[in-house]
């Protein structure tokens, strides 16, 4: 009893555990029992495989809606994620805008940054992807970066780089001049 106990201090002071009731013994004497269970953050620990799941459920939506239309429910997410992104301001550089977008890029899992290319054209990044193992056989998945960079810089990217496809990062090139649209 003292062993378990001083294991179940260690995993309370690592908040992995709580103690949730006390229960009266069934005899009636004796100490109060106590039921434990897992915390959130111990559910962090164990194995998880969302990226079978998601793939499955893609297959699925494959079959059932077709190529198009998975591809047309991975741009209306995208423009969902667009909504996230912090608005453009009146008269904001260029510049700025795409240190922007990096940052919320990254916040979403993205390792990314972006640099001027030596026609002029802007390049933008992605060193990880939080997509890239579904994306090596879903493709529309793809679409999400894309269309973010899109939305949030007003322009057409072009992927010229992709790591599903085995390159070192995904990069994307946007065409000068681009010309910022301040919501209403």
């Amino acid at each position: 009893p003292m062993a378990v106990r001083y294991h179940l201090n260690v995993l309370q002071s690592e908040n992995l555990i709580v103690a949730s009731d006390l229960r009266s013994p069934a005899a009636g004497r004796g100490r109060p029992q106590q039921v434990y269970q897992l915390t959130e953050a111990a559910d962090d620990l164990f194995p998880v495989d969302y990226y079978s799941l998601t793939g499955y459920l893609l297959d699925e939506l494959n079959v059932r809606m077709g190529g198009a239309g998975v591809a047309e429910l991975f741009y209306h997410i995208a423009d969902r994620l667009a909504q996230e992104a912090p608005p453009t301001k009146a008269n904001q550089p260029v510049e700025e805008r795409l240190g922007e977008l990096v940052g919320f890029l990254d916040g979403k899992g993205f390792v990314a940054d972006w640099e001027r290319s030596d026609d002029g054209d802007y390049l933008i990044h992605a060193y990880s992807c939080p997509y890239r193992q579904l994306a090596k056989e879903h493709e529309q998945v793809c679409q999400l970066d894309k269309r973010v960079i899109g939305a949030m810089l007003n322009a057409n990217p072009v992927r010229i780089a992709c790591l599903a496809n085995g390159d070192n990062h995904c990069t994307y090139r946007v065409s000068t001049p681009i010309e910022l649209v301040v919501p209403a």
